[in-house]
């Protein structure tokens, strides 16, 4: 904070006491005088210092207030940000997209040139579009960053290192190589831009949560049955209806206050079954 930075160094109040001393001692060892203003010099020693180190603590004091509020606002804006990162995104691959259709095959600059025409334009217009596409990456890590704690912060460092954090829904694996290793170095080229706006699968996350999420779907292993490779991805299941409680002919609502009537007996949905013949049953007929 300029405020802070700006105030002058001075004294804590034991530190202007203790040089008072120091010089009173000091005179009083090569004259053998104590000085008679000893007292008045301290006191005002103390007094200045006092006004000094009010002013510093509260500069300080405001300094960390003004911090905490501005981390407040920018956590709670972060996803707000994400978002709109997010949206500006989509802008940028619907316009590379219909650019990359209109380039066909020409896949340099060379060959955009001797291509002329609408080509040389898709190509121009690609090339722009890289400095946006890089910059919005830019602000996610940036946001992302800013709103985690130290450990998020080292393993996003890994996930983005390791290109993380640009497609999802895609497993790393199903991912050209040369497409991969444009991800890790972030050295983005129109091949690239293109790839990724025809995929459909690029995204900003909105948190931490999510990019760990994308991360982890990423990287996990196909399961195979007898059929083929196992959909393992989660479900919403339908609610199950529970099935009524059975209630039998001996069945009786509790009497838990024993000040109160007797409930009456719930309504007979069940019956029992006649249970199979025993040895006993046996004997007990003859």
């Amino acid at each position: 904070m300029q405020l802070r930075r700006d105030f002058p160094r001075g004294k804590t109040p034991a530190e202007a006491l203790a040089d008072v001393r120091a010089e009173a001692v000091a005179a009083f060892t090569d004259t053998g005088k104590w000085p008679s203003t000893f007292g008045r010099d301290a006191a005002k020693a103390h007094a200045d210092a006092l006004v000094w180190e009010a002013e510093f603590l509260a500069l300080r004091n405001l300094e960390d207030v003004t911090k905490a509020a501005a981390e407040d606002l920018r956590d709670s804006l972060s996803v707000d940000v994400l978002e709109h990162l997010d949206s500006r995104l989509t802008e940028i691959l619907d316009a590379a997209k219909a650019a990359g259709e209109t380039l066909g095959d020409v896949t340099s600059a060379e060959q955009a040139i001797e291509a002329g025409g609408d080509a040389l334009d898709a190509w121009r217009r690609l090339t722009s579009l890289l400095k946006d596409y890089s910059n919005v990456r830019d602000a996610q890590w940036d946001v992302l960053r800013a709103v985690s704690g130290e450990e998020a912060r080292m393993g996003m460092r890994q996930w983005r290192d390791a290109g993380h954090g640009e497609v999802k829904d895609v497993r790393v694996d199903e991912i050209p190589s040369h497409i991969r290793d444009v991800m890790r170095s972030r050295a983005y080229t129109v091949e690239y831009l293109v790839w990724v706006a025809q995929s459909g699968s690029a995204f900003v996350p909105t948190s931490y949560d999510d990019l760990e999420f994308s991360v982890t779907a990423s990287l996990e292993p196909v399961a195979y049955d007898d059929h083929g490779p196992v959909d393992l991805s989660p479900r919403v299941l339908p609610p199950l209806n529970p099935r009524p409680a059975k209630t039998y002919t001996h069945s009786r609502t509790p009497h838990l206050d024993v000040s109160q009537p007797v409930p009456e007996s719930p309504k007979v949905n069940a019956t029992h079954s006649d249970r199979e013949a025993s040895t006993l049953d046996y004997f007990r007929s003859n």
